[in-house]
Order: C-alpha cells, then sequence, then structure tokens
C-alpha cells in the first residue's frame, strides 16, 4: 500500500497576505501533485491573562471568524487549483505551537508576510523565528503582490553544505514551474562594512576568480542532474540582504538556506532575515539545514 504523501500546509487568518499565501499554496501543491492542508489557530485560551473572565459571546465570535477565514481559503484554493485534495482544520491553542507541529507532518509550510494577529502577524517575531528555526520542513512566506510575478527562481548561495538543501529545493521549484535558476553567491571581506573596499590594496581579480569556483563547485552536479533546468550565475560582491532583495523584484520565488557563512551566517536570527523577511518582494523559502552531514544530489531531486 502506497503511504499518502506529505501535505503542503498553509496557515490562514483572514489577512490579504494570508490569501496570498492560499493561492500560492494551491498552486504550489498543484506543482508538487501533493494535499493541501489549510489551517487556523484559535489562540491562547484567555488572551488577556488567567486572571479575566471573557464572556462566552468571545469564543462564539472567534470560533465563527476561524472557520469563516477556513472556508474563504478553501474557496480561494478549489478556484486555484480545482484539482488538488483540499481539506481543513482548526488548530487548537496559540499559533506557534499549533503550526509547528502542523509542519512536523508537512512537506512545506507557507505563511503570509503580514496578518491580523493569529497566525501571520509580525513575522520577524516568533511565529516566524519558530518556524525557520524549528520546523523540519521548508518555510515559505508570501507577500501580497498587486501583480503575481512570472520570473526567474532565484536561489542564494553560499558554497557550504548548508546551502545543498537550498539549492535542491531551488532546482526543484525552477523545474516544475519551467523557470530559469538564477543562482547568486554573494562576498564580501568586510564582516561589517563594505563601504571601503575600493580603498584597500587587494588583489580583488584574483578574488572574484575563486569565488566565481566557489558558485561552479557548488552548482556541479545539480546541473547535471537537472540539464534541461537553465541556469543563470552571478558572483556580487556585498550585503547579501540588500542584493537578493533587489534581485527579488523581477523573481517569482527566492530560497534561502537556513545556516551558513559570511552573508547567512546566523540569518534567523539576525539582520539578514530581518531584513529579507521585510524586503523581499517575491515569495521567501528559507529551507533549514536539519543536519551537518555533507549532502549529494541525489539525496534531494524529487523531479524526474
Amino acid at each position: 500500500m502506497t503511504a499518502p504523501r506529505a501535505p503542503i500546509v498553509v496557515g490562514v487568518d483572514g489577512s490579504d497576505t494570508a490569501r496570498a499565501a492560499v493561492a500560492w499554496a494551491a498552486h504550489a501543491a498543484h506543482l508538487h501533485e501533493r494535499p493541501l492542508r489549510i489551517v487556523s489557530a484559535l489562540g491562547a485560551p484567555t488572551p488577556y491573562g488567567d486572571g479575566i473572565r471573557l464572556p462566552q459571546s468571545y469564543f462564539v465570535d472567534r470560533d465563527r471568524a476561524v472557520h469563516t477565514y477556513l472556508d474563504d481559503a478553501a474557496h480561494i484554493a478549489r478556484t486555484e487549483a480545482p484539482d488538488i485534495d483540499t481539506t481543513t482544520d482548526v488548530l487548537e491553542g496559540p499559533a506557534r505551537p499549533a503550526l509547528l507541529d502542523a509542519a512536523s507532518s508537512a512537506h512545506l509550510i507557507v505563511v503570509g508576510s503580514r496578518g491580523l494577529g493569529r497566525v501571520t502577524a509580525a513575522l520577524a517575531g516568533s511565529v516566524a523565528v519558530a518556524l525557520t528555526a524549528h520546523a523540519h520542513c521548508p518555510v515559505v512566506v508570501v507577500r501580497n503582490r498587486a501583480v503575481p510575478v512570472v520570473g526567474d527562481v532565484l536561489v542564494g548561495v553560499d558554497g557550504t553544505d548548508n546551502s545543498r538543501p537550498a539549492l535542491a529545493a531551488a532546482f526543484d521549484e525552477a523545474t516544475l514551474r519551467g523557470r530559469t535558476l538564477a543562482a547568486v553567491h554573494t562576498w564580501s571581506p568586510l564582516s561589517m562594512s563594505t563601504a571601503f573596499d575600493d580603498q584597500l590594496d587587494l588583489p580583488w581579480d584574483e578574488v572574484e576568480v575563486a569565488e566565481q569556483a566557489v558558485l561552479a563547485e557548488s552548482l556541479a552536479g545539480w546541473t547535471d542532474r537537472y540539464p534541461d533546468t537553465p541556469v543563470t550565475r552571478a558572483v556580487v560582491r556585498g550585503n547579501t540582504a540588500a542584493i537578493l532583495s533587489e534581485r527579488s523584484v523581477d523573481a517569482e520565488l527566492l530560497v534561502v538556506g537556513s545556516h551558513g557563512r559570511g552573508g547567512f551566517a546566523g540569518m534567523l536570527l539576525g539582520s539578514t532575515s530581518t531584513t529579507l523577511l521585510h524586503t523581499v518582494s517575491c515569495p521567501l523559502m528559507i529551507v533549514r539545514t536539519t543536519s551537518g552531514r555533507p549532502h549529494t544530489a541525489d539525496q534531494y531531486v524529487t523531479v524526474t
């Protein structure tokens, strides 16, 4: 008997970005041929403190609102991808633990970049950090673009084993979508600032060649595995978040790893992650490294 495929999970709270997240997730479920699970969290039983007794009408209105969010989201999903298996679920408790639990059995989990308070409010805060730091599946953060962009799948490459899961996911998405994969490797000799790079007497040409080799080595094997997926390469000196944010304007999706060196180091706990969450124009996929062991292309390929 064939085991059921892990679903794509999307969290909703009635906000515009949550609706955009549902549409993105439904399209992704169609591409990946996976079921879609739409969830909404009820929140804390006593949001104003344990000492305050709330009237029963509060809970009735809350439950009604959550079911409305789910019904609206299901309608969006079935309009976007009528062929997929779509289910809805109410999650008990606060959003952070509820979504982490939902992510434990998901292929990937999707949320909007801003919300009404239960699922996607303040993604630079506890919910986003918890998902990206602890979810064992990729996390996708979706903005509400006025007009969806059809463009390249952009991936940040830092040259370490930690970026391999992101490369795998990016190649997968580019292949499924029939898009070009745009691989970007950023570098800077100064961790604090690049303002005075041009005043330093360093062999920049040699450094550039070395960084080009880092990107080429990172892509080796992946391009062999995905010969029909066009790949463009860019090695850019400068701030990682600024470069990726600028290039995300014309991208369909940006994929990054959760750990790495240089500009990606500690990105989910520092300024780079915060900047990307607030400034990227396209959906952002964050692929967490779950093991320090070396990775190979064969471990991640899901498209034939």
